[in-house]
């Protein structure tokens, strides 16, 4: 059966950046041709995987196809050869945002959308808020970042810790134009909800980016509408732009899939794509396998943190594969095609469409 994302996978991306270990982390792809002051086509903002020292916002910007790895620079290179010579206070090197305002040590899982020629950029921090929350920047340019709120509190989203919800972790928040009819606000995003090992996902929506209301919380149920027993559906790694409506009551999105882990624990993740309903969250059919990991390959351990653009009829893929125990990230990228024609997976019961969804 085939698929309706259907990506062939091209390799490497961005090679080699200098940041500290494992890498680069949480990859979000921006076209930026509405950022007027912008001197490139495409941004790709990542982060390091918690680093208390030089954890921050790094920026690769490329001119041209972003599917070909040598149309991609870094920010520092981009700095140095003056494409950024008109704006005149800007950052000389990656990383290009490090909030030190609030909370302790990393700036990290970027997200970017941009509206009305601003970027806005979602971010989370350690002991920030209840535990690790998520935060606003803004930008008029696409380098120069500033938190929503200035010095005062710019966190955007967080919740009471209690035995029941968690810690109060709100990071890894992804989110986009809400596309879903079921959902009334204007935005609609996925974080997650509580860290460690009993880590949960949730759903948010917002009219304005700033004031975001906690629509479900989410549980990743092992073996739950997918093909093994020791992976689960990881809601806080859905690709909002790659949202795509089938019929008026259903709708289908790339997301991570993998085994439960936290800290340090052995981990496998790969892309798949879920069926959703009208609402966001409601799981219309049984999840379905797009990319798999590769022995040897940079991807050999995990595919995560998909992130997607359209390029013409083209659909660019790119997303963090990791090796040698989760020790080496690397920026990867995949192309393919949508297909509407695919035959779609077996429904699930409708009585186990809302299985995961934490009831009051």
């Amino acid at each position: 059966m085939s698929t309706c994302f259907q990506f062939d996978k091209l390799g490497p991306l961005v090679t080699s950046p200098v940041m500290p270990g494992p890498g680069p982390y949480y990859t979000c792809v921006v076209k930026m041709t509405d950022v007027e002051s912008f001197p490139f086509d495409y941004a790709l903002f990542f982060s390091p995987d918690h680093d208390d020292n030089d954890g921050g916002i790094w920026l690769y910007v490329c001119e041209g196809d972003p599917s070909i790895a040598a149309n991609w620079m870094s920010y520092d290179d981009a700095f140095a050869s003056r494409r950024f010579s008109h704006i005149p206070r800007k950052p000389s090197a990656n990383p290009i945002f490090l909030d030190r305002v609030q909370g302790d040590g990393h700036t990290e899982t970027p997200y970017a959308n941009v509206i009305d020629g601003t970027v806005y950029l979602t971010y989370h921090k350690n002991n920030c808020g209840h535990s690790q929350s998520t935060l606003l920047a803004t930008s008029t340019d696409g380098i120069n970042f500033f938190r929503h709120n200035g010095e005062d509190d710019s966190i955007i989203l967080d919740y009471e810790p209690s035995e029941r919800h968690g810690n109060g972790h709100t990071g890894y928040f992804r989110w986009a134009p809400n596309p879903f009819p079921g959902v009334r606000e204007r935005y609609v995003g996925y974080s997650l909800h509580g860290g460690g090992d009993d880590f949960h996902s949730a759903i948010w929506g917002s009219n304005n980016t700033i004031a975001w209301e906690r629509l479900d919380v989410l549980d990743p149920i092992l073996g739950f509408a997918v093909p093994r027993e020791d992976v689960e559906i990881i809601w806080h790694e859905i690709d909002p732009a790659s949202i795509t409506k089938l019929d008026d009551d259903e709708f289908v999105a790339l997301c991570g899939v993998g085994t439960r882990a936290s800290g340090g624990v052995e981990r496998l993740t790969e892309l798949y794509e879920i069926f959703l309903g009208p609402d966001g969250r409601t799981l219309k059919r049984h999840c379905r396998k797009i990319l798999s990991v590769a022995p040897s390959a940079e991807d050999a351990e995990e595919l995560a943190q998909p992130t997607t653009i359209d390029i013409g009829e083209r659909k660019l893929l790119i997303y963090v594969g990791a090796k040698e125990t989760g020790s080496t990230n690397t920026v990867m990228a995949a192309t393919g095609i949508f297909d509407r024609t695919a035959e779609l997976p077996p429904v699930l019961p409708y009585r186990e469409q809302q299985k995961h969804i934490q009831k009051p």
